[in-house]
């Protein structure tokens, strides 16, 4: 199955399937397995995107130059990389 995540951009598609789905207030939250090491990289790197882009948002009223982004995103990745590496992302499969 090809998994469309739109919050990622319009060209994240990536083969793998829904893990679990579990209902929470205002809607569901679901665990993506993704059937390959390229795809699992591609989504990490998107949503490392958006989060940074969103904290660079967060922390500027206006637009940032691109000296802050940069500064901003150094700042993110030092404060949330490690919550991203390999190890916390590729997980056994448990039956």
């Amino acid at each position: 199955m090809e998994l469309h995540i739109p919050s990622l951009g319009a060209s994240a598609r990536y083969p793998g399937y829904v893990a679990w789905c579990r209902k929470v207030e205002g809607g569901y939250r679901v665990g993506i397995s993704f059937t390959d090491e390229h795809a699992l990289f591609g989504a990490r790197m998107g949503e490392q995107a958006c989060r940074i882009e969103r904290y660079c948002r967060q922390h500027e009223d206006a637009e940032p130059s691109p000296q802050q982004f940069e500064a901003l995103a150094r700042e993110w990745v030092a404060r949330h990389a490690l919550e991203f590496s390999h190890d916390a992302f590729v997980q056994p499969v448990r039956d």
